[in-house]
C-alpha cells in the first residue's frame, strides 16, 4: 500500500521549461540577439550538456553556467566576458528574467494540499543546487506542503542514483515499496525509483500531472500495472 508520495521539481511540478525560455528570451532581446526558435533550442541543448557535466562531477555549478554562455553567445554574435565573474554577472542577468517567470502548473497547490488532508507523506526529489531550488520552493509557494525535502547538492547523490531515492524513502520513514515517485523524466525519475525499488508514476512532457495522479491513484494498488496508467 501507498502511504507516501515522492515528487519531483522541474517539469513535474513547476514548469521550468516555459520559466527557462521566456528568461532566455528577455535574456537574448537585451544583447541584441534576434530570437528565434532554433536560438531557444540552442539554449536548451546547452543546457541539456552541461547540467549533466555539473550532475556527473565533471564540473562545478557555476561552471555549467559559464560554459553553456561560452557555447551559445558567441555563435549568436555576442562578445563574451573573459574573466569567471564578468561571465557570472552576465549570467545573473537571464536568471533575473527566468525567477519572474517562475510558476507552478496548474492546479498544483490543490493537489498537494489535497493529498496531505488524505494522509500521505510528501516528500520531493530534486537535482540542483540548494540554494536555487530552496529559493524556487519558497517563491512558488511550495515549502511547507512537504514533509521532506531532498536536493540533490545537499544529500550528496543525484537522480537516478537509486542512493538519492534511499535518502527520499529513508527521510520519509516509509519502504520504497510504500512510496510512489512522480516524475517527468524517463530516467531520472521513473528508471531511477524503480531500481531502489519504488514504484514510478512517469508524467508525459504533455499531460496534466492533477488528472494523470488523480487517475492512477484511484487504482487500489500502484504497483500493479494497468493500461490506463501510466506507471513506469
Amino acid at each position: 500500500m501507498i502511504h507516501a508520495l515522492g515528487f519531483d521539481l522541474d517539469g513535474t511540478l513547476f514548469d521550468h521549461r516555459g520559466a527557462a525560455a521566456r528568461g532566455a528570451s528577455v535574456f537574448l532581446s537585451a544583447l541584441g540577439v534576434t530570437v528565434t526558435d532554433a536560438a531557444i533550442d540552442a539554449w536548451f541543448a546547452a543546457e541539456a550538456v552541461y547540467f549533466e557535466q555539473w550532475r556527473s562531477g565533471r564540473i562545478g555549478f557555476a561552471e555549467q553556467r559559464r560554459a553553456r554562455l561560452r557555447e551559445l553567445l558567441p555563435g549568436l554574435g555576442v562578445d563574451l566576458p573573459h574573466d569567471d565573474a564578468a561571465l557570472d554577472a552576465l549570467f545573473e542577468r537571464y536568471l533575473a528574467a527566468y525567477r519572474s517567470a517562475w510558476k507552478t502548473f496548474p492546479g498544483v497547490r490543490d493537489l498537494l494540499d489535497d493529498l496531505r488532508r488524505q494522509g500521505y507523506r510528501l516528500g520531493l526529489l530534486t537535482n540542483g543546487s540548494t540554494a536555487q531550488q530552496t529559493q524556487k520552493l519558497e517563491a512558488l509557494g511550495l515549502t511547507d506542503f512537504f514533509d521532506v525535502i531532498c536536493i540533490s547538492e545537499q544529500i550528496g547523490h543525484h537522480k537516478p542514483d537509486p542512493r538519492a531515492f534511499a535518502e527520499l524513502v529513508e527521510s520519509l520513514d516509509v519502504s520504497g515499496a510504500e512510496c510512489l515517485f512522480v516524475g517527468d523524466d524517463p530516467v531520472s525519475d521513473a528508471a531511477g525509483a524503480r531500481a531502489a525499488g519504488l514504484a514510478a508514476l512517469l508524467i508525459p512532457s504533455d499531460a496534466d500531472v492533477v488528472a494523470t495522479l488523480t487517475r492512477a491513484l484511484a487504482y487500489p494498488d500502484p504497483h500493479r500495472p494497468a493500461a490506463s496508467r501510466p506507471i513506469a
